[in-house]
């Protein structure tokens, strides 16, 4: 069985992090997809606000432009903001790749 470890906030200086402000599609198990705006996102993760409720283990997906669906859960919640984690991390080839892509639109 795969264990899930927390983020510790080392992780999260280690990720990368990369503030951006983007659109895009959200959806949780059994509900149909919305908008909501990534805030800043990592390899690893992202921060995004949402009206979508969400509570801590949330499995979500986001949709990103230029990106297959990538599967989440929700680390933490704050209000509408919240912190989820990738299922599988970005390579970082292909993250890189996409933010090129996101810087340039």
């Amino acid at each position: 069985m795969l264990t899930r470890k927390k983020w510790t906030e080392e992780d999260k200086r280690a990720a990368g992090r990369k503030d951006v402000d983007l659109r895009v599609g959200f959806r949780k198990a059994g509900y149909d997809a919305a908008k909501a705006d990534v805030r800043d996102i990592s390899s690893r993760g992202f921060k995004i606000d949402t009206a979508m409720i969400v509570g801590e283990g949330t499995e979500v997906w986001l949709k990103l432009p230029g990106v297959e669906p990538k599967h989440a859960k929700v680390v933490w919640v704050n209000g509408f903001q919240a912190g989820c984690e990738f299922m599988t991390p970005f390579y970082d080839a292909v993250f890189d790749n996409f933010l090129s892509h996101a810087e340039a639109a």
